[in-house]
């Protein structure tokens, strides 16, 4: 059986850019919209998982990306120094940011597209979660939307 949460609460408002693009190259932002599906068998109270202690760990899972600046870590586009309270960012365009640390999120995958960011929560929520078979269905726009299973 499967069950699918979403709701305001699995918004994630961030800001990325996806480098040697033409229009989205620079920093820019989104609401995402998040919904998971998780599928498992029915346990002895009869649910596949309990609402109650599924959804709040997901929105404390998401909340470590709303409201910041998402950065690839393994990017090879882009020159990453941090230092103190700043983190400069050289891109392979030549621009160079500089940010307060506490408003970046590093992410490890090679850039923030909606395809990687919704395996990247996959993948989070598969470690917690490993018996289920777990479905994220993100959207960047209304009309852009991903479905990622854990099949490359």
């Amino acid at each position: 059986m499967k069950l699918r949460i979403s709701g305001d609460k699995l918004t994630i408002a961030s800001a990325h850019m996806l480098v040697r693009h033409d229009k989205c190259a620079k920093i820019h932002g989104h609401n995402y919209q998040v919904e998971i599906e998780i599928e498992g068998e029915l346990d002895e109270n009869n649910m596949v998982i309990d609402f109650s202690l599924f959804k709040p760990d997901v929105i404390r899972m998401l909340k470590q990306f709303d409201h910041k600046i998402l950065i690839p870590s393994e990017s090879k586009d882009l020159q990453i120094e941090t230092k103190d309270k700043q983190v400069t960012i050289n891109t392979c365009e030549g621009k160079l940011y500089r940010l307060p640390k506490e408003d970046v999120v590093f992410i490890p995958i090679e850039s923030t597209t909606i395809e990687l960011l919704s395996k990247h929560i996959h993948n989070l929520l598969k470690k917690q979660y490993p018996q289920f078979k777990i479905t994220i269905i993100m959207s960047e726009t209304p009309t852009s939307t991903v479905v990622y299973s854990g099949e490359d």
